[in-house]
């Protein structure tokens, strides 16, 4: 009797959903979703260890529910029951409530997860009040809520599609008494002109649908959509607009307006732990251009392992974690069992980290690269692209030992590392400009023992390197540096009867040295 009693609540509400499977009132009492902390994660610890981002933690992290216990729908028993393997992925807010997905971890022979992935709700407070079993057991990434037309999107990694969920629905679903409930999506398949496959990740922003794909050892690909819907048809469409490329291993990102310009978040994640593989997580953060997709690398932040999806609201950026999961909290060694927030403020404004600083000055052919770190017994390493642990090696980097020339322009990227961990991380883009090239570089006039050469000047040059060969192709060396004022050199005591190559290049103070002009070749009179 008393579950009919439950079902009739559920039909009551006039919403068709799966109906619960037949188990006794203890067991189906005792299938519920905890949020506590998970014993032996000590998330202080983890925040100690990475100084630079617990420098910009602000006040309100909560702990993420489901980590010791979750309710979802098992399929190998086809019963609700108590799982403790979900995995926490993304991150949404809905009014005031705020959606974090997760997927079991636990699979079957095939691959296949064993229970369904699920929504936990929590209210205002950020205390778990529902958990919303999903009617897939997709690897559920991303979500996200397109507020203009009251619908919440999510991504199922191994599908094409994104499911929707409309607002009406979901406060449905949040009527129900009971703690979870089983739900369907809205609309389950969507249409778009040029659908990005297998998305992991999914963002609103101003009208536009971004989905983005996680890119292993390549570019993570994001594209942005105009989404269409029609309520009385019962379907989404996403017009295309353009795609745009993220670092690769970018799990997904946000964005947000913040003074008057459109910022971006992209989670980066390396890997796994810090025993085996690639181990490391990176914020990266962008000025964003949402008519095309272009961007402007503002800073990179160094995150304790395993960084999933953020959301940014009310001056923080909201950090999720899967550390702490079952499947990771014993090979991570620094696992975070709560999201943490962080100020916004810090990830916009400051351009350098509070822990590693990397400075610039000009010299007379590129760019001084200094770096510092106010961490003790830290060791510094620097590289073009962002270094990470692999096989408990620094890898991608050189050691820093002292100042160092960069005649190129292109990012730079320092790291801290400390007990074999990076713990801080700070970067700048150098630009670097190159002189004016002289031109048209001719023989003026040879004798037996001379040649002069002639050009035409470089704008704001400083100085001029004349180079000589008896080969055209190689083995050039340097016979003279001439003043700025100077459009022709003569030069002496050389052998008769002989073919000399020349060519020339600019010097500006503060640029790096211009392209050589055109080779010209004389041969000395008998």
């Amino acid at each position: 009797m008393k579950i009919r009693k439950i079902l009739s609540v559920f039909i009551s509400l006039t919403l068709v959903v799966t109906a619960f499977f037949a188990v006794d009132y203890e067991s189906f009492a005792s299938v519920m979703t905890t949020q506590e902390d998970v014993p032996g994660v000590n998330s202080v610890d983890t925040l100690l260890t990475y100084p630079e981002f617990n420098s910009k933690v602000a006040d309100g992290g909560y702990i993420i529910p489901g980590l010791v216990s979750s309710v979802s729908y098992n399929k190998q028993t086809k019963h609700f029951s108590t799982t403790q393997t979900m995995c926490p992925q993304a991150i949404c807010k809905v009014n005031h409530y705020t959606l974090i997905t997760a997927y079991d971890s636990a699979t079957d022979s095939k691959g296949a997860s064993i229970s369904k992935s699920v929504i936990y709700v929590l209210d205002g407070d950020n205390q778990l009040v529902k958990t919303l079993v999903l009617p897939d057991s997709y690897h559920v990434g991303g979500i996200a809520y397109d507020s203009a037309n009251g619908l919440i999107l999510i991504t199922k990694a191994s599908a094409s599609t994104v499911g929707v969920i409309s607002l009406d629905d979901f406060y449905k679903y949040m009527r129900f008494s009971s703690k979870f409930a089983n739900v369907k999506y809205t609309i389950e398949e969507n249409d778009s002109n040029k659908f990005i496959y297998s998305a992991s990740s999914v963002a609103y922003k101003n009208g536009r649908v971004y989905l983005g794909a996680f890119g292993a050892g390549s570019d993570s690909i994001a594209y942005c959509y105009t989404p269409v819907y029609n309520k009385s048809k019962n379907t989404y469409y996403l017009k295309y607009n353009y795609k745009f490329y993220l670092p690769n291993y970018t799990q997904g990102f946000s964005l947000t307006d913040y003074k008057g310009k459109l910022r971006m978040f992209a989670s980066v994640s390396y890997g796994r732990n810090e025993t085996k593989g690639v181990y490391c997580s990176y914020l990266y953060t962008y000025t964003f251009n949402q008519s095309n997709g272009s961007k402007t690398l503002d800073n990179v932040l160094s995150c304790p392992p395993m960084l999933e999806l953020t959301y940014p609201e009310g001056g923080k950026l909201y950090c999720l974690f899967e550390s702490a999961a079952s499947v990771y909290r014993n090979v991570s060694r620094k696992p975070l069992s709560y999201v943490m927030p962080l100020k916004l403020s810090s990830l916009c404004d400051e351009k350098r980290g509070s822990i590693v600083n990397i400075n610039v000055s000009g010299v007379n052919n590129g760019k001084k690269i200094s770096i510092d770190c106010a961490l003790p017994n830290a060791k510094i390493y620097y590289s073009s692209s962002m270094p990470y642990y692999r096989y408990s090696k620094i890898a991608s980097c050189y050691p820093y030992k002292n100042a160092y020339l960069k005649q190129n322009s292109s990012t730079v990227y320092a790291v801290a590392v400390v007990d074999n961990r990076i713990v801080a991380a700070d970067t700048v883009y150098v630009s670097v400009s190159k002189a004016s090239s002289p031109s048209k570089l001719t023989v003026k006039s040879k004798s037996k023992t001379s040649i002069t050469i002639g050009w035409k000047a470089a704008s704001n040059a400083t100085s001029y390197e004349i180079y000589k060969s008896t080969n055209k192709s190689k083995n050039y060396k340097k016979v003279a540096t001439v003043s700025a004022s100077a459009k022709s050199y003569k030069n002496t005591k050389l052998k008769k009867n002989k073919t000399y190559y020349y060519k020339v290049r600019a010097l500006r103070k503060g640029y790096v040295n211009s392209s050589y002009t055109n080779i010209v070749s004389a041969k000395t009179k008998k």
